[in-house]
């Protein structure tokens, strides 16, 4: 049975029995699995990786903020801050250089007025997805030669996902749903408290999304609706009636009908019936900064 693996500020934690932890001490700040390899972003410059019975350092950036990650095989993608990516090549981090020279680049902005960020990365075979915060989604089907623009700007996506050749995204106008690789998009907030969505995934063949009242959290919740379509369904057996602060990106995954879910404040929910019902299973955790199944 998968095992969720929760990556937070104070080390990267395994809930379940046995439970472990690594890298104590330090910020987990993103968490992959491709294979049999896990990778992960510590301390916000360093990648590494996990193969046999150790993590090991592979490449690092000193100068700007790792902030997400794709891996597919030993093909790995990096998203940072000032909006760029980066791929593995041995053991450096290289500029995706087309991603770098985007026309659309000058429309890319932040609320607070800071440069923006690669937020989120997916992948739907041989077509790749960056999230940029607040840009949208960028799309390429060449593994990164050229690049074009999917979503709106104003879209102000938090989160992509890929699965089966279904894109999906949490944004402040909810869900973003994309059967055709995000050649057109339909977005709903249909049974949601609030629209402002930011961490997604899906789960065989239901959606499961947090929302909130806006980005500084405030009356979180989770929410399921089938993919086919219909409304939102709020998630309330085993869990509170709402979170102080948002579930942030990359903060739920799912696997074998599981879905795991972490929090700002360091707790952990576990479902095993695809968001039905859900139980507390770790608490006192450092502020989760990724969620994902072994």
């Amino acid at each position: 049975m998968s095992t969720p693996w929760v990556a937070t500020t104070d080390g990267l934690h395994a809930i379940g029995e046995p439970a472990s932890a690594e890298f104590s001490g330090h910020e987990v700040n993103a968490l992959t699995r491709a294979g049999d390899a896990w990778w992960a972003l510590v301390d916000r410059h360093e990648l590494w990786r996990h193969t046999g019975d150790s993590w090991q350092e592979v490449a690092a950036d000193r100068d700007l903020r790792l902030n997400c990650l794709s891996a597919h095989g030993d093909d790995v993608l990096v998203g940072t801050s000032e909006a760029r990516l980066f791929r593995l090549a041995a053991d450096r981090l290289e500029p995706v250089k087309t991603f770098d020279d985007l026309p659309d680049r000058s429309e890319w902005f932040t609320p607070w007025g800071g440069p923006p960020d690669v937020r989120s990365i997916a992948r739907s075979g041989a077509a790749l997805f960056a999230n940029v915060h607040v840009g949208g989604i960028m799309r390429s089907d060449d593994d990164g030669t050229t690049w074009r623009q999917t979503i709106e700007v104003g879209s102000d996506v938090h989160e992509v996902i890929a699965s089966d050749g279904v894109i999906a995204a949490a944004t402040a106008w909810g869900l973003a749903l994309s059967n055709d690789l995000g050649e057109g998009w339909e977005f709903t907030e249909e049974g949601l408290h609030a629209s402002y969505a930011r961490a997604i995934t899906i789960a065989g063949d239901v959606i499961v999304m947090s929302s909130s009242t806006g980005p500084r959290g405030g009356r979180a919740a989770l929410y399921r609706r089938p993919l086919s379509g219909g409304a939102f369904e709020k998630l309330e057996k085993g869990l509170p009636d709402f979170f102080p602060d948002n579930i942030d990106t990359g903060c739920i995954a799912s696997a074998e009908g599981r879905v795991a879910f972490a929090t700002d404040d360091g707790k952990v929910f576990l479902s095993e019936d695809q968001g039905g019902s859900w139980a507390q299973v770790a608490d006192g955790l450092g502020s989760a900064r990724a969620v994902a199944f072994a």
